[in-house]
């Protein structure tokens, strides 16, 4: 390997101290922790969070700051431009340029075009965008901008980082031609003990707790659906946190929540940080996300790291659960959902913490960081 220290400049929409897009954040964050002792990051980003129209508070704009482990630019709507994004590549001159996103005209096509002819080895991670679920929303946009981009060869000499087979598959359906690497995301791993979920659970009674912007793809109104059958000895409560995407969705969400029995509770919270999400889930019994679909589903693994068993679909890499004892993965059943949902709400905490100890520590030993680590020095280090 050389031995000279490579440059990697990312690009994405968001990041620190943004939290509200979820899973792009974690993702590149917890990315920066893992190799920015070994690799020189750059991160070019937007100057807000997701869905804000004001820029982050105390951000200098314009210039390269220290954030961690990485260098980050902070780029202002007014600076959004082609030909920024050309000075800034020119300027840093990288070995590798790791594009964060699918469908960002500013953080995704300009950085390919800027990079045509140069040097530099091109990554597109497409974050699930390419996945059934995602691409029918907003759906003839979308398949315009892949007839365009291919028709183009605008991601001819791109390589495609894939976190899982499943999405490895849906990428060489659309560019069959690009190499496609497959490598997990990073988990947010706790130097520190393991929080304890240390609430005591009650018998007939449940609390879940959500994280998802209120959209379609989350499928919130399936998870919805299925608490319209909880039987009356039983007392549900759900938080979900996240931002309200979609408004007409969430409209359609506060429609079945007004159907539901009394003793179900439905609480929109908004996004939340993480430490604020971390507080919420040692609340909680039971994480639900009924999802269509997840590339990795950063919600789930934070669940499972804080000691909370989930219940989740079976349309993420998070997988045999049960088998684990971590909780449950379960096909869009309503019933099987509603079923798993009042059998949880039945157990007296001396069975739940029998059948749920361990947590965190179990899911951890799923995971091979160091695995990881060589992975993604490989990815950034390779020439191919």
């Amino acid at each position: 390997m050389n031995s000279k220290r490579k440059t990697v400049l990312i690009f994405s929409e968001w990041y620190h101290p943004g939290y509200k897009a979820g899973g792009p954040i974690t993702s590149l964050t917890n990315l920066v922790n893992l190799i920015g002792d070994s690799i020189t990051v750059k991160i070019v980003c937007g100057d807000r969070d997701y869905l804000e129209t004001k820029p982050y508070d105390g951000i200098l704009l314009s210039q390269w700051c220290n954030v961690g482990k990485a260098e980050v630019y902070y780029l202002p709507r007014a600076l959004r431009k082609f030909s920024k994004i050309k000075e800034l590549l020119t300027k840093i001159n990288p070995d590798v340029i790791y594009v964060n996103a699918m469908f960002s005209r500013v953080f995704t096509i300009y950085p390919i075009l800027a990079a045509k002819g140069g040097d530099a080895k091109i990554v597109l991670a497409p974050r699930g965008m390419l996945a059934p679920s995602a691409l029918q929303i907003k759906k003839r946009k979308k398949l315009l901008f892949l007839k365009l981009a291919k028709r183009f060869d605008v991601f001819a000499s791109v390589s495609f980082h894939a976190t899982n087979r499943v999405e490895a598959d849906q990428v060489n359906k659309t560019f069959f031609r690009n190499k496609v690497v497959v490598l997990e995301n990073v988990p947010t791993f706790r130097e520190h003990e393991f929080q304890v979920n240390t609430p005591l659970k009650r018998s007939n009674m449940l609390n879940l707790y959500m994280v998802a912007r209120v959209a379609p793809e989350k499928n919130i109104h399936f998870a919805l659906h299925c608490l319209r059958e909880i039987e009356g000895n039983n007392r549900v409560t759900l938080k979900v946190i996240g931002p309200i995407y979609d408004q007409s969705y969430f409209e359609g969400c506060k429609k079945i929540i007004a159907r539901l029995k009394p003793n179900v509770t439905v609480e929109f919270l908004g996004p939340k940080t993480q430490n604020e999400i971390l507080s919420i889930a040692n609340q909680s019994d039971f994480f639900y996300l009924p999802t269509a679909g997840e590339n990795y589903g950063h919600a789930i693994v934070e669940a499972l790291l804080s000691n909370v068993p989930v219940i989740i679909s079976n349309l993420t890499p998070w997988r045999n659960l049960q088998h684990h004892n971590l909780g449950f993965d379960l096909p869009l059943d309503p019933e099987k959902f509603t079923e798993a949902i009042n059998n949880c709400a039945s157990l007296s905490n001396n069975q739940y913490s029998k059948l749920y100890e361990n947590i965190g520590v179990t899911a951890q030993s799923l995971i091979n960081i160091n695995n990881l680590h060589k992975g993604y020095l490989k990815l950034f280090n390779g020439r191919d």
